[in-house]
């Protein structure tokens, strides 16, 4: 039950609204909200929202996200985040209002580099994880709860030991978008 993996959670930057629903937290997204980094063009969002508590080691974070719509630039996913500079999300990061797509940003010292897959049309679940291993991390998929599939390996030079790690959502266009955080677990 979500109910009872939330209690040591917190909000970095407050979403519009937040409601708990049948399947879960039902959260509605600001506006213009992002997480990016590019100190060399002088691009910096920090405004997204995420839902996290500070964890040090290694972990394994596992979240569910539900998705009525897909909407243009829409994000729902997870986040491990040592500082404004030094991050990872990965999750629903779709460029289009159609074509729903997973991916993966990472943020090394200022610098944002993005990768990304189609995900099937119809989908409107996913199930993602982060494993930390000091300062390696290793982010998995599953479009069914089951079976996980990796999408990337990367390391991270300059994160602190105690991070942020949560669930994240946001959107950069100018529509709210609302997402429904099923599961979240930390495990360590």
């Amino acid at each position: 039950m979500i109910l009872e993996n939330i209690k040591d959670f917190n909000w970095y930057n407050d979403p519009q609204n937040v409601r708990f629903v049948n399947n879960g937290m039902l959260i509605e997204t600001r506006p213009r909200t992002d997480f990016w980094q590019n100190i060399d063009s002088h691009f910096q969002k920090d405004n997204g929202h995420l839902f996290a508590q500070n964890c040090g080691g290694n972990f394994v974070l596992t979240v569910k996200w539900s998705f009525p719509l897909v909407k243009n630039s829409a994000q729902c996913g997870l986040m491990f985040r040592s500082d404004t500079l030094n991050w990872i999300k990965a999750g629903l990061l779709s460029p289009s209002f159609v074509m729903p797509q997973l991916g993966v940003v990472s943020a090394n010292q200022g610098s944002c580099d993005w990768s990304a897959v189609e995900l099937p049309l119809e989908c409107r679940k996913i199930w993602l994880r982060l494993s930390r291993r000091g300062k390696d991390f290793v982010i998995m998929y599953s479009l069914n709860g089951n079976n996980f599939h990796q999408i990337r390996m990367l390391h991270l030079p300059k994160v602190s030991d105690v991070a942020a790690v949560g669930a994240y959502t946001c959107s950069p266009g100018e529509e709210s978008f609302e997402c429904v955080l099923e599961e979240i677990e930390l495990a360590y």
